[in-house]
C-alpha cells in the first residue's frame, strides 16, 4: 500500500478523533464547515489538543480560519490547534497568516496488522475511560485534571487498554476503528512504572485484537521519544503531521 495512502488513513483517525471530542467533550461544540472538521472545548481552554481543527481531506488546505478563530475566541478558548499536511504549503501560509506558530510535528505511523512481529501478548484489563484520562492527565505532567474529563466523556466505541502495576492503572491506550484502519489514542504510562514494558505489551494486545476484528492497518501520531517504543510493534513512519497553535492572550 502506497505512503500516500497510509498516511491518508492516519489522517482520518485524527479527524475522526476531533469529531468524537465536538460531539462528547464537556460542553464541547463541534464545527463542521468549509470542509473543516473542529472540536470547541472551552473547559479545556489551554489544549490546543482539545480545541482543534483539521481539515478532512489531507490533500485539501484548510479554510475558513479566520471564522474557527473567532468561535474558539468566543468560546472562552485561551488557544486552539489546526492539523497540517507537512508538504501542503498553501496550508502553512494560511496558518501563518492567521497569526499561527508551527507547534510540533509527531511521525505520522502505520503498522501493517497482517505482518505484525509478534504473535501474543497479555491479556488485556481495559480500564475505563476516566482512568485512561487520569493516567494521561498524570503522565504528562498535569496536577490537576486537564485531558481526563475530556477522554472520560469519549464513547465506548472507543475501546480502551491498560497494565496494572501494583494495585494500579499504570499504562493506558485507546483504540478506534475508522473504516479498515484501527486509530491508536492516548498512549500513556504513569512516570514510575516506565521502561518496565507496560506500553509495549498492552499495544501487542490491541493491535492483535484489532487484527481479529478485521482491521487491515493501525496507525498514530509520536513523538520522538515514542517512535523507538512503537517501531518494534511493526508501526513505520509515512511521514509527519504538523500541529499549528494560535495563543490568544
Amino acid at each position: 500500500m502506497a505512503d500516500a495512502t497510509l498516511f491518508a488513513r492516519q489522517w482520518a483517525g485524527i479527524v475522526a478523533q476531533v469529531r468524537l471530542f465536538g460531539e462528547h467533550g464537556p460542553d464541547a461544540t463541534l464545527v463542521e464547515e468549509h470542509g473543516m472538521v473542529a472540536a470547541i472545548m472551552p473547559t479545556v481552554p489551554t489544549s490546543s489538543l482539545m480545541n482543534v481543527a483539521i481539515a478532512v481531506d489531507p490533500n485539501t488546505p484548510p479554510a475558513g480560519l479566520k471564522q474557527l478563530a473567532h468561535k474558539f475566541r468566543a468560546a472562552g478558548a485561551e488557544k486552539w490547534g489546526l492539523w497540517v499536511h507537512p508538504h501542503d504549503k498553501q496550508a502553512a501560509d494560511r496558518a501563518l497568516e492567521q497569526g499561527m506558530c508551527l507547534d510540533s510535528r509527531p511521525a505520522a505511523m502505520v503498522a501493517n496488522l497482517g505482518e505484525l512481529p509478534f504473535d501474543d501478548a497479555p491479556a488485556n484489563q481495559p480500564p475505563d475511560l476516566a482512568a485512561v484520562g487520569r493516567v494521561n492527565d498524570l503522565a504528562y505532567g498535569f496536577s490537576e485534571a486537564k485531558l481526563g474529563p475530556a477522554i472520560g466523556s469519549l464513547p465506548d466505541s472507543v475501546l480502551t487498554y491498560g497494565a496494572v502495576h501494583g494495585q494500579e492503572i499504570a499504562s493506558v491506550a485507546m483504540a478506534f476503528d475508522v473504516g479498515t484502519d484501527t486509530a491508536v489514542w492516548f498512549v500513556a504510562t504513569l512516570p514510575h512504572a516506565r521502561r518496565r514494558g507496560f506500553s509495549r505489551q498492552i499495544l501487542q494486545r490491541l493491535l492483535l485484537e484489532a487484527r481479529a476484528r478485521g482491521q487491515e492497518t493501525a496507525s498514530l501520531q509520536a513523538s520522538a521519544a515514542g517512535q523507538p517504543v512503537y517501531e518494534p510493534l511493526g508501526f513505520t513512519s509515512v511521514g509527519s503531521v504538523h500541529l499549528y497553535e494560535e495563543r490568544f492572550s
